[in-house]
Parts: C-alpha cells; structure tokens; sequence
C-alpha cells in the first residue's frame, strides 16, 4: 500500500462497532469490525488468533482496512524477524504494512512503538496494539484474561 494511503488509514480514529471485547478461545480466533468518523467509506476489521499449529501459547494481533488490505500485525509469539537495522528482533514485535517497513517485512520491536507496561499478556497486548492502532477504547470494556 501506498505510504500517503497507509497514513490516512492508520491515522484516522477508530471506533469498535461493539463496545465489549473478548479474547477467543485457546485454538480459536475472533473478529472484531471498526469503523472510522473521519472515513466513512473505510471499514476495519481486527483479527485476535489464538491458533497455533506448533505454539499452543500463540497471541496474535492483526489490523486490516476492508478495501486496502492488512496494515498492521502485533506478534507477541513467534520466531524472530529481521528490523529495520538487519539485526533479529524477538517477540513481540510489530510487523507494519508499509513502504518504510517494506509492507510488514522489517519488523519493530514491541517497546519501540508502545509504551504499555505488558503484565498481564493478554489484556496489556491488546491495550497496546488498540491505542497504537488509534482505537478509541473509552467506552469499550475490556477482557482482563
């Protein structure tokens, strides 16, 4: 996607269409649908996995616009993946979808892009990827685990 395009996409607020939130199952996934005030033609759609073929532990976080396809991705499991400065980063890390991040194959580590203290993995993870995201979670309620 084009850096401008991606920029406005994840720029705009988002707004959860459903205020209450809650994790899927071990082995499961769910989906959640955004919209935008500021785009109204725009939808979003974030995906929670918790599917794992070899890691029954595996938490992934993923962001989308409808019409222009995944933006952001927030691995709190996983193997390594190569940063921006050629070196290995661990888990979490953030895989963006755009021209600087050469469309999500040069991740940032987790620390770089958020400031959210992670204790709780699950709900501490999921704060940290709807803020980076510009969700607006005031009024959404939030699953502790």
């Amino acid at each position: 996607m084009e850096q401008a395009l991606f920029n406005e996409l994840f720029n705009c607020l988002k707004i959860l269409e459903k205020q209450i939130l809650e994790f899927p199952h071990i082995g499961s996934q769910n989906h959640h649908h955004l919209k935008s005030p500021e785009l109204v033609n725009d939808k979003f759609d974030m995906l929670i996995n918790r599917k794992g073929h070899l890691n029954i532990d595996n938490l992934t976080y993923l962001m989308r616009s409808k019409r222009h396809g995944l933006m952001v991705r927030l691995d709190m499991t996983g193997p390594p993946h190569v940063g921006l400065n050629g070196i290995d980063i661990d888990t979490p890390h953030v895989h963006i979808f755009d021209e600087y991040h050469y469309n999500g194959t040069q991740v940032e580590p987790l620390n770089k892009i958020s400031d959210e203290e992670i204790i709780n993995e699950l709900h501490d993870s999921l704060v940290a990827f709807l803020l980076y995201n510009n969700v607006d979670i005031k009024n959404t309620t939030l699953p502790l685990t």
